[in-house]
């Protein structure tokens, strides 16, 4: 009996993906065709919060915010995986031993999109999650200028912060602007005398700190 394997769709254009590129041939699970990844070009810069190691993977541009808006305002769940998982495999090796503390976002988005984005994009690293850091009431930070934004320490809180002693923590968030979240989600974690601390994020607006 004849069986047929059937054909794997893009889940952007929905037209059949084809192994006719390098990385389709090498990766064959990935979920978008080779067109479509023309819009996440990975950009790979270095930076610092204060004195803290970071990355990012793309420049956070007009296609970088589509997509997350059609993740985060769309609630399609189902596009969550395409922005790291060309890279999983170099990432879980990179981070091996981390423990991945993701941004949070309020509960009530939580609710009503019935997932976390954030948590959503980095499940395809497969490396162990720790939510302790907790929005405690919504505070959005694309509605406050550069000063406001600093006001997100007070609504955040961290619960089982003994997790992450004397570990390797590798705070994970979709878009870096200001980097108000992440100082302030790094000065909650500093009590609990994590091993180290690293930054990872999908996306970053360009700055001075371009190395």
């Amino acid at each position: 009996m004849i069986s047929f394997k059937p054909t794997k769709v893009c889940k952007l254009c929905f037209c059949n993906i084809t192994n006719n590129s390098l990385t389709h041939l090498i990766k064959s699970d990935l979920n978008l065709c080779p067109w479509c990844y023309q819009k996440l070009r990975p950009i790979f810069y270095k930076f610092k919060v204060d004195d803290y190691k970071a990355e990012s993977i793309y420049q956070y541009n007009l296609d970088i915010k589509s997509l997350l808006y059609q993740l985060k305002g769309c609630y399609d769940i189902e596009i969550a995986p395409i922005f790291f998982e060309r890279f999983a495999f170099e990432y879980r090796l990179k981070y091996k031993g981390y423990i991945l503390v993701p941004a949070p976002s309020s509960k009530e988005d939580d609710l009503k999109r019935e997932f976390n984005h954030v948590l959503e994009i980095y499940k395809v690293l497969k490396l162990p999650i720790e939510r302790i850091v907790e929005k405690i009431k919504q505070h959005k930070q694309s509605d406050h200028n550069r000063e406001g934004r600093k006001e997100i320490i007070k609504v955040l809180q961290v619960v089982n912060g003994e997790k992450i002693r004397n570990k390797k923590v590798l705070i994970v968030d979709d878009v870096f602007t200001t980097g108000s979240t992440v100082r302030s989600i790094i000065k909650l974690l500093e009590p609990y005398k994590p091993k180290e601390i690293r930054v990872l994020v999908m996306s970053k607006t360009y700055d001075e700190d371009y190395i």
